[in-house]
């Protein structure tokens, strides 16, 4: 008998000495005496994107079999079909192939960098004077009440409008600043640059960002900053997402604490901004990350410290749930 022979027959329903390989070092990494071949990674086996990531560095070692990525493990799900796709690759001992030139960073000049610091910086003091400004100026017209009551009655109406001011501001300096997000690129360091990030920075120091968390008014404020949210979902990360016209969440989804989709990333120089497309009753675990042009159908859920990277996509497999886990960021 040979060697491909005895290492397929141990594993019973595996045909072939890829199969019989990659059912053993799985087996050993979920800790079980059997995988069966057609069974599913996450469905049906329990692994999630930490056990897979274990199993993908194992092939990588063995060296007499082509390497692995989480990628393979997602597009091919079981040992069966990940083997046939591993039939025809080149072995991990031949000669890597020549890697990719990596893309070059947007180049920026000093004069630039000096520039956009000095103008964020003009625009910390302009909006830490207004803010003196406007304390002082309440402080002194509730001061003037003419009784005891009338200072309190006054001291509530100025603490409300102060908050309702302070929670309006990033909506209208993301209305006058940007208008709409759109998918599209900017260069760090550049004006278009500053607006972003005066728009971030008023979006993210809102009170409203910290106090609506995980209440129906959450929902209510990235409406009216253009996003497109359905009834009934609950978001309790207080990450912010800052281009929420790009965010579209369907009916009833539910985003665990500390899951991030921004809308945008930066990147070799510049900052891109891109479309984040949630369906009906998905759920986002906690710490997940969604980067950006991603998209999860209904019903999908993504496991927690889980991470969908740009053009990924998850959809419930045979109209079920679809546990997806990714490589943690």
């Amino acid at each position: 008998m040979s060697a491909a022979t005895a290492i397929a027959g141990r594993w019973g329903a595996a045909t072939t000495r890829t199969e019989g390989i990659l059912a053993e070092v799985l087996a050993g990494v979920l800790r079980v005496e059997c995988v069966p071949v057609d069974s599913d990674f996450f469905a049906e086996l329990g692994a999630d994107s930490l056990l897979m990531a274990h199993f993908c560095a194992r092939v990588r070692k063995r060296g007499d079999l082509p390497s692995v990525s989480m990628k393979d493990v997602y597009a091919y799900p079981t040992i069966r079909s990940l083997a046939a796709a591993l039939a025809d690759v080149t072995p991990a001992s031949a000669p890597p192939a020549v890697p990719r030139a990596t893309e070059a960073p947007t180049p920026t000049s000093t004069r630039e960098y000096l520039v956009c610091g000095a103008v964020q910086a003009l625009c910390l003091l302009a909006y830490s004077y207004a803010a003196v400004v406007a304390i002082a100026t309440g402080y002194g017209w509730v001061s003037a009440g003419s009784s005891a009551v009338g200072i309190c009655l006054r001291l509530i109406v100025g603490s409300s409008s102060a908050f309702l001011v302070v929670c309006a501001v990033p909506i209208a300096a993301k209305w006058l600043l940007i208008g709409r997000w759109k998918p599209h690129q900017i260069r760090l360091w550049s004006l278009v640059y500053v607006r972003f990030w005066i728009a971030k920075t008023l979006l993210r120091s809102s009170p409203a960002a910290r106090l609506f968390i995980g209440t129906p008014l959450y929902s209510l404020y990235l409406r009216a900053l253009g996003a497109k949210i359905g009834p009934g979902v609950v978001i309790l990360s207080r990450r912010v997402p800052v281009c929420t016209d790009l965010l579209t969440i369907g009916a009833g989804t539910v985003i665990r604490k500390e899951a991030i989709f921004n809308g945008y990333r930066a990147q070799c120089g510049r900052i891109e901004t891109g479309p984040v497309r949630l369906g009906r009753d998905v759920l986002v675990g906690e710490r997940s990350v969604l980067d950006i042009n991603t998209s999860m159908g209904d019903g999908a859920q993504l496991g927690h410290a889980s991470a969908l990277h740009s053009g990924q996509a998850c959809r419930p497999a045979n109209g079920g749930t679809d546990v997806r886990h990714s490589a943690p960021t």
